[in-house]
């Protein structure tokens, strides 16, 4: 319930739908640093929440952001789980997915319909299924 009067009270200020979104998930717990933006349809795992942190200048469209693997209870007996970093002033597109145990590094961008499997390196451009650097900044 206090989660919702504070989301009447910034719609009353007049604050656009996806700060209102990304203030909602800071409010559930997500670590999400000052000027990021998570669309409503980015989809973070809610499993362990202090398993996502959220650098400075984001943005998150509608990307999924995984922190388990269910998948390795079937062979191994346990649910997998490790955190996932996304470092400032980074881009992540559009049906993206980031998995567990991945560190996406200062400045980067990830291309829409990328799978992040492995740390991405800072200032870079990913893209593709694995993702793979496709463009390296020099800043």
């Amino acid at each position: 319930m206090k989660i919702l009067i504070k989301m009447i009270i910034m719609k009353l200020k007049g604050m656009n739908a996806v700060s209102r979104n990304t203030e909602k998930l800071r409010m559930q717990g997500f670590d999400i640093g000052e000027g990021s933006y998570v669309y409503s349809n980015a989809f973070l795992d809610k499993v362990d929440k202090s398993l996502i942190k959220i650098g400075a200048g984001c943005v998150l469209t509608g990307c999924t952001v995984l922190t388990h693997d269910a998948s390795a209870k079937i062979s191994c007996g346990e649910t997998k789980f490790a955190p996932v970093e996304i470092e400032d002033n980074c881009f992540i597109g559009w049906q993206s997915i980031v998995l567990m145990g991945v560190k996406i590094g200062k400045g980067a961008i990830v291309g829409a319909g990328s799978v992040v499997t492995k740390d991405v390196p800072p200032n870079s451009v990913v893209a593709g299924n694995p993702a793979v650097v496709i463009k390296k900044n020099n800043k």
